[in-house]
């Protein structure tokens, strides 16, 4: 029971941090974004990064499982493991990227 509650929170934090994510891109895809101070929109998604980050793993790794299960229900998720594996790597990239902006330009 406590496992499944912890599944239920790591899925329910991914996803709020795919959406923190998604939302504020979308809105700067249909209305441009120009200037630094329409980015502040994103520091949400920044200040979850690391929590969403580990909740994105842990959903990742139960939906790997339950694809290796084959039951009925695998399909449903392919698509959830898809979208954890692109906002893992997404993140960690973005995790890299700051690294090395601070370490080479100081």
């Amino acid at each position: 029971m406590l496992r499944k509650l912890g599944l239920a929170i790591a899925y329910f934090v991914s996803v709020v941090y795919l959406l923190l994510i998604l939302l504020p891109s979308v809105y700067c895809l249909e209305h441009g974004c120009r200037g630094p101070g329409e980015g502040d929109a994103f520091m949400p998604a920044f200040m979850l990064a690391p929590a969403g980050a580990t909740a994105t793993a842990f959903s990742l790794r139960n939906a790997i499982q339950h694809i290796r299960k084959k039951s009925a229900r695998s399909w449903v998720f392919w698509p959830l493991a898809s979208v954890f594996a692109i906002v893992l790597l997404g993140t960690i990239a973005f995790f890299a990227w700051i690294v090395y902006e601070t370490a080479l330009h100081r």
